[in-house]
C-alpha cells in the first residue's frame, strides 16, 4: 500500500506495518471523538513517525498513485475529524489489517 502524507511524500507500507500502527490509529480516533486536540496531535505525530520508520520512501522522481492519503501533520482536530468521517469503510485513518472493528471506548 502506498501512503501519502500531505506535504511530506509517499511511503510503501506492508500489511504487517499497518497492523503495527493500528493501536496508534485507534488512539488517534479516540482522541478525535473525545475532542482532545493535544492527544490527537500526539497520536498523529506518532503515526507519522511509524509510517516514516516502517515504510519505504517512494522516490520523488517516481509517479505512483496513493492508496491512502494521510492529513497534513499540522491538521486541526476538525480537519482530522472530517477525514475520519470520510473513511467510513474502516475505522481510523488506516485500514485495519484484521477486519474492521469498533475502537474500544475509553
Amino acid at each position: 500500500m502506498i501512503v501519502r502524507v500531505l506535504g511530506e511524500g509517499q511511503w510503501v507500507l506492508e500489511p504487517e506495518h499497518l497492523e503495527a500502527l493500528d493501536a496508534v490509529d485507534v488512539e488517534l480516533e479516540n482522541a478525535v471523538q473525545a475532542g482532545d486536540e493535544e492527544k490527537m496531535r500526539d497520536a498523529l505525530s506518532r503515526l507519522f513517525d511509524g509510517i516514516r520508520e516502517l515504510g519505504t520512501p517512494v522516490p520523488d522522481d517516481v509517479l505512483a498513485e496513493s492508496d491512502l492519503v494521510m492529513p497534513d501533520p499540522d491538521s486541526t482536530l476538525e480537519e482530522v475529524k472530517m477525514l475520519l468521517d470520510s473513511t467510513s469503510e474502516y475505522f481510523g485513518l488506516l485500514p485495519d489489517g484484521q477486519g474492521s472493528e469498533e475502537p474500544a471506548e475509553s
